[in-house]
């Protein structure tokens, strides 16, 4: 065996000898070096670069895993010594392996960790103006498939390098384009006035432990969980006036479910790398500053046993350069870039800024990463499947989690248990009733041990998240969280998973999908139509479905029933349609045993505008992506449409989804007469996409077409709206549109002190009042998804529908200023005219999460195109 592997190394070392053939250059095939000024290579070009390349280098493999959410190719340039391209399945399999040591004894591993390669996934451009990235992996790979250098040959040998130059191909061709539409304009370098991924802008970094998207499903089943790196090189870009480049180690807190041994790994990769970059006389590195590592929103491999080493470059606008004065360059959590510390030793000292420099940074982090990867292939590959090991046997509870057969919502169940399976974690469904924590369950109970490979990935996903209280200093004012605090699922889906300490026996079989219970459709024999209970979400797409095959509806409010049942009376070819609907739905449809009387709601299919601002609304996307998946009907209206107005001829409703009362009714948004630089785009989480941008950088001109927001003509065009009978529904901060002392409805935390109240993404506890029609099919207290919204104080003749009745609301995360809540509003009414306002103080569609409180949104949608009935007594 030595001796094959010698033979193989020796015919590998002269396989990495100089190509035999002329290999393009990026330069040769875009006519520009990547990171020129005003120079971009669109998605179309990188494409067609990297097949080249890999035709004409032995050393690349291209590949297309699929296609984005636009149609576009998803594609990855797997990067090697010939020979191991040769053998990429053998490699795949030795990292399967490693990964799973009930599969693999000690023995068998040092073998595998002799045999194998470490594996390098890099992933660019999730963020599509943070577009540098996707020109520096052209250069990645033509220095690797053109290099003779020991350094080069070393990676070659060692190393397994999955490139994914974006992960969000639709974005990186739709900014390019921007850009060069722009160019040579005083709107150059200006972001995108539309969202940069088509449903979910910057949020598609939000998406590592849900799923939701084209894209991150790609990522996760195409390249991460097949390959099962050892590292992931995550490239990003930050606000333009900070450090030119930050590395880990990472700010505490991190996610207790990340073994230490990565912890570790983390630290010394990212100093390492910090320290190979400084000594190119680079300036301005960071490490431990800025970012957590708390959320497995924005984290996937650490919980799947592998490094992720994180850097964000300080941008500029778009490929434009800029100029920042030393004086700018701003302070955050770890740092002053303008001053020296330990861990930021030597501070850039202002002056221009170019796409090139972005460029330069990360090509020396990347070779300095993968060289590691190679020198310590070894440590990687061992510490791999130390890490599996210790996931196998973990000692600490709970030992499994049930989520029984026996839940409100099925959909939700099974998709909770497909997230998971998503997620590579095994899961099991029992067979046979079996007893579990002094508990009883029934057959069809799922089962997830948390003594596997990627036990903690389902235990981050299903615990209640405690997020510490880390002071600044010792005795001074918390440390304020980077990103949201809590992903708690059960929660946010409305499920019952229960943690079970000890040991348990039972009967199953393995989990592949998970699918819900089947629909059924009890055919009525005394013709008195038929009832759907309004419990789930699923019924209420049933019910948007038959509205919209021109089914007559009703929900029942009166005596003798539960509020929101739906009444489907007898109607030519009602069966039918229902029984599709049963196929199609999880529902019960029974036959009434006589024919409702009393109160009752008539619901039309609700003509629904969903508004776009310019100023990009994640929360706008993400709800189109529910709309769409749930083939609810709406229509798009931008400012211009609304400032027509007649908005009643064609709406029942307008729904404007999350983003700043500034943003929407000026088209501003953030500080200065311009829009925000894409030169500083940030994670922060609840802000829109523009508004993720830096607050100190003033970016290129505003362009007149997209400027002024709602202005006073769309503000007046609505209140005439809802006068007419229209009703307007507000998403979190777009509520304090509305909110003002003279309404009805105030922001109640207006003149709170924000040092002393602060909620960055935690799941809370509300009352309900069931009575109300935007309640239907709620229960009496409901978790909710908050981040730092406004809650009311209802006047007059507004209404409150749900509520904090505690100063400690908090189920799962972080809360900060919690008696502040304290007998507030989240939810409310205010009529105006023949119609209302609905007002949410968060997002109950959160990041297509929060599946317990969507149906708050479609209640408010169904109620707008409901008119009051009695209906008769049957005779």
């Amino acid at each position: 065996m030595k001796r094959l592997l010698a033979a193989v190394l020796l015919l590998s070392s002269a396989a990495l000898a100089a190509p035999a053939k002329h290999i393009t250059s990026p330069t040769e095939a875009f006519g520009f070096q990547p990171g020129t000024d005003r120079k971009l290579a669109d998605w179309k070009e990188l494409t067609a670069y990297f097949q080249k390349l890999g035709s004409e280098s032995d050393r690349v493999r291209y590949e297309e895993v699929g296609k984005t959410t636009e149609g576009r190719p998803f594609i990855t340039v797997t990067i090697s010594s010939p020979e191991t391209l040769a053998h990429l399945d053998h490699y795949k399999e030795i990292a399967r392996k490693l990964a799973d040591p009930r599969i693999t004894s000690p023995d068998q591993a040092k073998q595998l960790v002799v045999d194998g390669k470490t594996v390098l996934v890099v992933t660019c451009n999730v963020h599509s103006t943070e577009i540098a990235s996707s020109q520096s992996a052209t250069e990645f790979a033509y220095q690797l498939a053109t290099g003779d250098t020991p350094r080069i040959r070393a990676i070659l040998q060692n190393v397994i390098i999955v490139l994914v130059p974006s992960l969000n191909p639709d974005g990186e061709q739709l900014v390019v384009d921007w850009y060069k539409k722009y160019l040579g304009t005083p709107y150059e370098g200006s972001n995108p006035v539309v969202l940069w991924h088509h449903y979910v802008g910057h949020d598609d970094n939000r998406d590592w432990s849900s799923f939701t998207q084209v894209e991150t499903r790609l990522a996760v089943e195409k390249v991460i969980n097949p390959w099962h790196p050892q590292i992931l090189y995550d490239i990003h870009q930050m606000g333009a006036n900070g450090p030119r480049i930050y590395l880990p180690p990472w700010v505490d807190p991190i996610d207790p479910n990340v073994d230490p041994i990565l912890v570790e790994a983390m630290n010394a990769l990212g100093v390492n790398t910090a320290l190979e970059i400084g000594q190119t006389g680079k300036q301005g590195v960071l490490v431990h500053g800025v970012y957590d590592f708390w959320s497995p929103l924005r984290d996937y491999i650490a919980l799947h046993n592998g490094l992720r080493v994180l850097t964000e470059s300080a941008s500029v606008n778009i490929a434009s350069p800029i100029e920042i004065p030393f004086e700018k360059l701003d302070r955050g959590i770890g740092y002053d870039a303008k001053v020296s510390a330990w861990n930021f030793p030597d501070p850039w000292k202002g002056g221009a800024w170019r796409l090139h420099d972005i460029v330069d940074y990360q090509i020396d982090a990347f070779f300095s990463i993968a060289n590691h990867a190679a020198v310590f292939r070894e440590r990687y590959l061992n510490d791999y499947y130390k890490i599996g090991v210790r996931a196998v046997n973990r000692q600490e509870g709970p030992y499994a989690y049930v989520v029984p057969a026996e839940q409100t919502d099925s959909a939700a169940a099974a998709r909770l248990v497909n997230i998971l399976r998503i997620g590579a974690v095994d899961v099991d469904q029992a067979t046979a009733d079996f007893d579990a924590g002094g508990k009883h369950y029934s057959r069809g109970s799922y089962i997830v041990r948390l003594g596997q490979p990627f036990g903690s990935f389902a235990k981050t996903l299903l615990e209640i998240q405690q997020y510490p209280n880390i002071p600044e200093y010792p005795g001074g004012p918390l440390q304020r969280p980077y990103d949201v605090t809590a992903q708690t699922l059960p929660l946010l889906f409305g499920v019952t998973a229960v943690a079970v300490d000890e040991k348990f026996t039972a009967t199953t079989s393995k989990v592949d999908v998970a699918k819900p219970a089947g629909g059924r459709f009890e055919k009525s024999a005394n013709g008195f139509g038929y009832l759907i209970a309004d419990r789930t979400n699923s019924s209420l797409y049933a019910l948007f479905a038959l509205l919209k095959d021109g089914v007559r509806a009703y929900r029942l409010t009166g005596a003798g029933t539960e509020p929101g049942t739906i009444y489907i009376p007898q109607q030519e070819g009602v069966e039918a349609r229902l029984a599709a609907i049963a196929d199609k739905f999880p529902v019960d449809i029974h036959a009434a045993t006589a024919a409702p009387a009393g109160d009752a709601l008539l619901v039309r299919l609700p003509r629904i505008a969903l508004y776009q601002s310019w100023v990009p609304s994640m929360d706008e996307g993400w709800t189109r992506w529910i709309f769409d998946q749930n083939n609810i009907p709406y229509t798009r209206v931008v400012d211009a449409d609304i400032r027509k107005g007649n908005l009643n001829e064609k709406f029942d409703v307008v729904l404007i989804p999350d983003n700043s009362a500034r943003a929407i009714t000026t088209g501003r948004g953030g500080p200065g007469e311009g829009a925000p630089a894409p030169a500083a785009a940030t994670e922060k989480s609840g802000k829109s996409q523009s508004s993720a941008a830096s607050e100190n950088t003033r970016g290129p001109k505003q362009i007149p077409e997209y400027a002024g927001g709602l202005g006073e003509d769309g503000l007046t065009s609505l209140k005439a709206f809802t006068e007419n009978g229209g009703t307007i529904i507000t998403l979190n901060k777009a509520s304090q549109v509305y909110t003002s002392e003279s309404s009805e409805v105030s922001d109640a935390l207006a003149t709170v002190n924000r040092k002393e109240f602060f909620i960055p993404g935690s799941i809370l506890e509300v009352s309900v009042d069931l009575t109300n029609p935007i309640a239907f099919g709620s229960t009496a207290s409901v978790p909710i998804f908050y981040e730092n919204g406004p809650t009311f104080k209802t006047h007059g003749g507004a209404q409150s529908i749900a509520s904090f009745t505690t100063d400690k609301p908090l189920l799962s995360g972080w809360i900060q200023g919690g008696q502040f809540l304290k007998g507030t509003s989240v939810i409310a009414e205010e009529p105006v005219g023949k119609g209302h306002i609905i007002l949410f103080g968060f997002r109950p569609q959160y990041r297509a999460q929060s599946e317990v409180t969507y149906k708050f949104l479609f209640n408010a949608l169904l109620y707008s195109s409901s008119t009051t009935q009695l209906l008769a007594e049957s005779r």
